[in-house]
């Protein structure tokens, strides 16, 4: 069991998005939302400054996306575990997208549970 929360990043253009997602975070215990980003390039901003745990991100917002910013994020802070989040099929994705080291999940099926479980797959492995 973590004794220290794990702080999570959500990233999305969409407000009502990022609402949601910080809606599932409050409700998982030993999870807290760290902060929001609208971009790619904000997300990477906020990691300058604040650690984290978890980037919960989605794959297609203006500017830098998802796909650049998960693999800045994986070069710079490979501790850190990247969730990207879209409403596209995992084979509608790149194919360099997993192999980068981010998770994927669908935004329609992401809830409490899923946030746990990746957590516990991937997220207290070093890359």
């Amino acid at each position: 069991m973590e004794q220290d929360l794990v702080r999570v990043l959500v990233v999305d253009d969409l407000p009502s998005f990022r609402r949601a997602v910080a809606g599932v975070i409050a409700v998982v215990e030993g999870f807290v939302l760290a902060g929001e980003a609208t971009s790619g390039e904000e997300a990477l901003d906020f990691l300058q400054d604040h650690p984290v745990g978890m980037v919960l991100m989605d794959v297609n917002m203006p500017g830098m996306g998802g796909l650049e910013a998960a693999r800045q994020i994986r070069w710079g802070h490979p501790d850190v575990t990247v969730v990207l989040l879209s409403v596209n099929n995992t084979e509608d994705l790149p194919r360099d997208a997993m192999v980068m080291g981010a998770h994927y999940r669908h935004k329609a099926r992401f809830g409490p549970d899923e946030l746990e479980a990746l957590w516990s797959d991937g997220g207290q492995e070093g890359s």
